[in-house]
């Protein structure tokens, strides 16, 4: 896990840090749409890829494009990780959840790969309920029987995370389009709306080459 440490007397953000470190909900949540036709039209094929995975795969590699997306609050530090990697809930055969993690990836095989042994792991676990106590992770849901236009989170009344939460909901057709909806909470402090626009620029910008980058 490495990363650097941001100079918090030359950073240019540091009066918006202190402005929003200090609310009690610091948290800027939006959701938009992106165009998956590309995408869904490859996993809907015989012998396709899981579209949950494929959207996975694509959202991280958006997400590892943000720098403002890889900063984490620790204590009164404020760090850049060089790369962060998928921390997921998976839906059990109870129809519980656990928390599952990926590490990220160039390469689509390896990391469906890496997605499939972990699924396997914790859909069958009873009772436990344990989560990544690392901050290089960004908390990701796939709620693919909802199609929802804004979303909410529970957090610890008692305890403070900076890690971002994105959510993944279900591909519907409009007109002749496959639209995804995409839900992005992150620290105020450390993220605004320009670089939450960077990260959906991306990722349309991945669904839209999901061709290439599905067949690495």
């Amino acid at each position: 896990m490495s990363y650097q440490r941001l100079n918090l007397d030359t950073w240019a953000r540091r009066p918006h840090f202190d402005l929003f470190d200090k609310m009690a909900h610091p948290w800027l949540d939006i959701c938009c749409s992106v165009d998956a036709t590309i995408a869904w039209s490859i996993c809907s094929a015989p012998d396709g890829p899981s579209f949950s995975t494929a959207s996975l795969f694509l959202a991280i590699g958006a997400v590892n494009s943000v720098e403002q997306l890889r900063m984490r609050i620790r204590g009164s530090e404020v760090i850049v990780h060089d790369h962060v990697h998928v921390g997921s809930t998976i839906l059990r055969d109870d129809e519980t959840f656990g928390f599952g993690f990926i590490n990220a990836n160039d390469y689509f095989q390896i990391f469906a790969a890496a997605n499939a042994a972990e699924f396997d792991r914790v859909r069958v676990q009873r009772d436990e309920l344990v989560d990544r106590d690392i901050d290089d992770v960004i908390h990701f849901s796939v709620v693919p029987w909802l199609n929802f236009t804004a979303i909410g989170h529970p957090r610890d009344r008692n305890t403070f995370s900076s890690v971002p939460k994105v959510v993944i909901g279900k591909c519907h057709l409009q007109g002749s389009r496959w639209l995804l909806p995409v839900a992005l909470s992150a620290h105020h402090g450390l993220v605004d709306g320009l670089h939450a626009a960077r990260f959906f620029d991306h990722l349309q910008h991945r669904f839209d080459h999901a061709e290439t980058l599905l067949s690495s």
